[in-house]
Formats: structure tokens, sequence, C-alpha cells
């Protein structure tokens, strides 16, 4: 018989596991939903919300990590955001909030998010 049909400890302990996978899932969508206005299965959300402000996705092809530099005139800071496991990679010329962000989506692939008008 099957442990998720079982009526012993077992079957409950995997159920009660299931359960708590599934509501982990909903969630944890709900959250990105919320939060970051994409759902969990996309690594290029329309818009992402960094420094305060919200950043609007340039519908233009993907860019290497050489043109991104060339872009905002320097370095990237590499800054991980969580749960998006995708990091988001942002130039921070001072503790002004960046005009361009970019969000890894590949080994040296980047979109670009450019800061929106409040």
């Amino acid at each position: 018989m099957s442990p998720v049909l079982a009526s012993s400890r077992a079957g409950n302990f995997v159920r009660a596991l299931l359960t708590i996978l599934v509501m982990a899932l909903l969630f944890r969508e709900i959250y990105l939903l919320w939060f970051f206005h994409t759902p969990a299965w996309t690594s290029r959300p329309k818009e992402i919300r960094w420094c305060g402000s919200w950043y609007q996705r340039i519908n233009d092809r993907d860019r290497t990590l050489t043109e991104a530099r060339a872009i905002v005139g320097g370095s990237l800071v590499q800054v991980s955001r969580l749960p998006v496991w995708k990091p988001i990679v942002a130039y921070k010329p001072s503790d002004d909030c960046p005009s361009y962000i970019f969000g890894k989506v590949g080994d040296d692939d980047f979109t670009t998010y450019l800061i929106s008008g409040d």
C-alpha cells in the first residue's frame, strides 16, 4: 500500500509533509506576486522593486556583462534578492539609487531594467 494512503503513523507523516510543501509553494507564489509583481516561474519580471523605487524591464535583447558595464560606465555590484533565486546585479555609483539594474538570466545574459518615473 502507498505510504500516502496508509492509515499508519508513516502515512500521516507523509501526508503532513506533502501538505506543508504545498502550503509553502502556495505562500511563496502569493508573496512573489504581491512584492515583485511576477509569478515564481519566470526569471524576467516586468518590474522590480529595488532601493525604494520601481524599475521597469526594457523590452530589448539580453545583454552581456561587458555591455551592461558599458551602459552604466563602471563595475556592477551583485545583490542577491531571495526568494527569487536569480541575482539582481546593480551598479551603485553612490548612495543614490542607480538608473539601471540588470537581472541575471543566464551565464552571461542580463536583462535590463530602467527606473520608472514616480
